[in-house]
């Protein structure tokens, strides 16, 4: 496909069959909204928990990493992800159990969801419908129910800010109101630069995206909030892309990858680094992602960067995952192919419910 289409909207909706380009754009409107839903839904006065458990799968689970790694440094309480059919041993009647699933079908949350009941734990669900909810309304947990009708990694705003919300909402963290503000105001700047009627040559996720055709993505941020929107970039990358990718951090990449790039140049010339960095690292950061870029330069095929946006923590997280939503789909338009449907994982799911 020629680098072009990126230039032609007529061509970009033709192949985007399934609008996911639509979608990102809509993401700052999806985060007011999922905002306001998660205001007016009725919350009960629980006591602070001793720790909390956020059970979810793929796009479903990745608000709840964003909101560990953005409050970790402010929340008295420990919170972990539960990825898996199993929870851990610890979960009993003073935790607090958040199960997000945006079909409310998703069968490791389901199985999961059913010990933290069996165990005691006090639980909220956020969700479309589905087997998940309709528990929960059984059981008479709170849901704070969010719209249905998209792709799960494409509501992002509804599975991240909802959870943020209840959190402030049980006097976990403090009020969230002007840095989600903050934050949609960026996204809607950055739309402006990012979107699909700014240009390649004003573009920077464009430009990328041209870079990274027939090459390997390689996405890095520092240990927490640059972290989790590396690894956003790298799931974007691998569902809209259709493409593999790879992320990692800083500075634990510095005692082991760091090393693997010393083999021949002809396999590491397949890679290209992105960098998501912060304008607020610290010199010794700073000088260890500097350091980590000279020598990767010599090696991968390019480097990349981009920089957080905005005051408050909750922007600059979304300000350094907004591009690579915008790269992954444009990626996938160069490759000539439409950036929604998610075929491997559909037959898996196919294949896994015959048993």
């Amino acid at each position: 496909m020629q680098a072009e289409c990126l230039n032609n909207e007529a061509v970009m909706k033709q192949i985007d069959v399934g609008d996911m380009l639509g979608l990102i754009e809509s993401l700052p409107e999806q985060c007011e909204e999922a905002e306001r839903i998660a205001r007016s839904m009725p919350l009960p006065n629980w006591p602070i928990p001793a720790n909390i458990v956020i059970l979810g799968m793929g796009g479903s689970a990745i608000g709840g990493d964003l909101v560990r790694a953005l409050i970790e440094d402010e929340c008295d309480v420990p919170i972990a992800l539960n990825r898996n059919y199993d929870i851990p041993r610890y979960v009993g009647k003073q935790t607090l159990v958040i199960a997000s699933s945006y079909s409310g079908n998703t069968e490791e949350t389901l199985a999961a969801y059913q010990q933290a009941q069996e165990r005691g734990a006090r639980i909220l669900v956020i969700s479309t419908g589905g087997k998940l909810t309709e528990s929960a309304g059984a059981a008479g947990w709170p849901v704070i129910r969010i719209p249905g009708g998209l792709s799960p990694r494409a509501a992002l705003g509804y599975s991240f800010v909802p959870l943020l919300v209840a959190l402030e909402r049980f006097g976990l963290i403090p009020d969230q109101r002007a840095a989600l503000a903050e934050m949609v105001a960026v996204l809607k700047r950055q739309r402006e630069i990012y979107g699909r009627s700014c240009p390649i040559g004003q573009n920077p996720a464009k430009a990328l995206a041209m870079q990274l055709v027939n090459r390997i993505p390689v996405v890095i941020g520092w240990h927490g909030r640059q972290g989790m929107a590396a690894y956003r970039w790298k799931c974007q990358v691998n569902e809209n892309g259709k493409a593999p990718a790879f992320w990692n951090v800083f500075p634990e990449l510095n005692h082991n990858e760091t090393v693997g790039w010393t083999v021949p140049d002809a396999l590491l010339n397949q890679l290209y680094v992105i960098l998501l960095r912060d304008n607020q690292e610290a010199p010794r950061q700073a000088r260890r992602i500097d350091v980590t870029k000279e020598m990767v330069s010599k090696k991968a095929a390019g480097t990349w960067e981009f920089r957080a946006e905005g005051e408050s923590q909750v922007a600059r997280l979304f300000s350094l995952i907004y591009p690579g939503d915008f790269t992954s789909a444009y990626l996938a338009l160069l490759y000539g192919m439409d950036p929604t449907p998610i075929t491997a994982i559909d037959h898996l799911k196919s294949e896994m419910s015959r048993l």
